[in-house]
């Protein structure tokens, strides 16, 4: 990758799914494939992990609303895996919250996991930019209970000016709005906000929109998946691209 160049704002603002916290899908499939075929062989239905996993992606990648948390996972997500296994009508509204609250529970382990791995270095970035006097914000497309959950599990969020969720926002990116909240909520000019995520259409190209500029982060290759709700294959032209979130500190003037 080529060498940086240094990016003059006042105020970064973070995507929170795949940049801050990485995509915990296939990490809380495996740590608790064998509780969700148990639930399910205590109804009469006997599926193989990659049957269920299959099901399961395919219900992932196809579902999409407003808000939506695929981190969190929601029920509407795993009611079309049960179809797509073909359960029953009849034992969907049953099982579904069951297999619901066993994926949360999943989910709670591998953020604490990835939070030993990954808090040293975020806690390090955003330090360095609060003593170089910036100002720092959270926007992300998602539903407030999963995004406070996430930074809450991290421990930084008294290092930020404004953490919100599009739910409270009423308005996902790359919607022109939600960057012109951004914008009021830092009470800056926009070329003087930088806004670092992974999504080339909702994060990078919203912000130049906004006139605001933008930082790609590329997470490792395991969490870079194009699916309906989230397309790497387009090409962008952002400010820079960086591989780690420590490479802020450096970037940032």
């Amino acid at each position: 990758m080529k060498k940086i160049g240094k990016i003059k704002v006042r105020a970064i603002v973070f995507d929170y799914g795949n940049t801050l916290l990485h995509d915990p899908f296939y990490d809380v499939l495996k740590i608790k494939m064998k509780k969700f075929q148990e639930v399910l062989r205590k109804s009469g239905y006997n599926f193989g992990k990659k049957e269920i996993i299959e099901a399961w992606r395919k219900a992932d990648n196809e579902i999409n609303y407003p808000h939506i948390s695929h981190f969190a996972q929601e029920e509407p997500i795993i009611i079309e895996t049960l179809r797509k296994l073909n359960v029953k009508i009849e034992d969907i509204p049953f099982l579904a919250p069951k297999i619901l609250s066993i994926y949360r529970e999943g989910y709670k382990e591998i953020l604490n996991r990835e939070k030993k791995k990954r808090k040293k270095e975020i806690l390090e970035t955003i330090e360095a930019l609060t003593k170089k006097g910036k100002k720092l914000g959270i926007f992300s497309n998602g539903r407030k209970f999963d995004l406070d959950f996430g930074i809450k599990t991290y421990g930084i969020e008294k290092y930020f000016d404004f953490i919100l969720s599009s739910e409270e926002a009423k308005v996902e990116k790359p919607d022109l709005q939600a960057f012109k909240i951004i914008i009021k909520k830092l009470n800056e000019f926009p070329e003087n906000i930088v806004y670092v995520g992974d999504d080339p259409v909702k994060d990078v190209k919203g912000a130049k929109k906004a006139k605001m500029k933008a930082i790609l982060y590329i997470p490792p290759k395991k969490y870079r998946k194009t699916t309906s709700w989230r397309n790497y294959n387009v090409k962008v032209a952002p400010d820079a691209k960086i591989t780690r979130i420590s490479q802020l500190s450096r970037i940032i003037e």
